[in-house]
């Protein structure tokens, strides 16, 4: 795990002594917001959905996060209350870690802080992304943005094959018509729709427990401003 990769084996294991292995189910919540901010999970299997709950049930997914991503860190910090629900999207299996185990890891270890603050940095570029996304762009070039977004962050690349031509990238996992929806502040049908025509021109292709971007290129025009 990249935030633990260079601390020597004697210190992690006084700290691993007061971490613990957490198992979630799909669709399990981990926290909800408003909870206190007592523990930070880093993902070691699974992944995991933040979102804002809405009080008639809807919700706006801020992030999916997958294998070495770590969250609650912010309200760890700065001692306030969960900002947003963390949700399993499939079994999920993350490392707890208290906040005291948390808070002499950051301030003894010089390179976990640093992972830490490059998290927090990178997460907040990719938000004022979003909310430029949001503001700038119609559905279909919303949906490009996330596209191009998850492809950067989880994508796996593809050996080139019939029909899966040279440059190609796989997003593994389940993600609905109704969680794209929510990430671009969308209709499902209009969010239908424009995964519609970008299935027709070639640029994805929709499989049962993933996506496939076939053309990262076109799909990043798509979604410039």
């Amino acid at each position: 795990m990249r935030l633990f990769e260079k601390i020597d084996d004697r210190d992690l294991s006084v700290m691993a002594a007061s971490m613990g292995l957490r198992r979630y189910r799909a669709g399990e919540v981990i926290f909800h917001q408003g909870d206190p901010g007592d523990t930070l999970h880093v993902v070691v299997s699974g992944a995991v959905k933040r979102v804002l709950p809405s009080p008639s049930g809807d919700e706006a997914i801020l992030a999916t996060l997958h294998r070495q991503s770590f969250f609650g860190a912010i309200a760890l910090i700065d001692q306030g209350p969960q900002s947003t629900t963390a949700i399993a999207l499939e079994l999920t299996e993350t490392v707890s870690v208290p906040r005291t185990t948390f808070m002499d890891l950051i301030g003894v270890h010089a390179c976990a802080r640093e992972v830490v603050l490059e998290t927090m940095a990178s997460e907040l570029r990719r938000l004022t992304g979003r909310v430029e996304a949001l503001y700038f762009l119609d559905v279909p070039g919303r949906v490009a943005d996330v596209l191009v977004g998850l492809s950067m962050d989880h994508g796996r690349p593809l050996e080139p094959g019939p029909g899966t031509p040279a440059g190609s990238v796989r997003i593994d996992g389940r993600l609905t018509q109704g969680d794209l929806a929510a990430m671009v502040n969308a209709s499902r049908q209009s969010v239908n729709q424009a995964l519609a025509e970008l299935g027709s021109e070639a640029i994805v292709r929709f499989e049962r427990d993933g996506i496939v971007i076939l053309a990262p290129d076109r799909l990043a025009r798509r979604a410039s401003l």
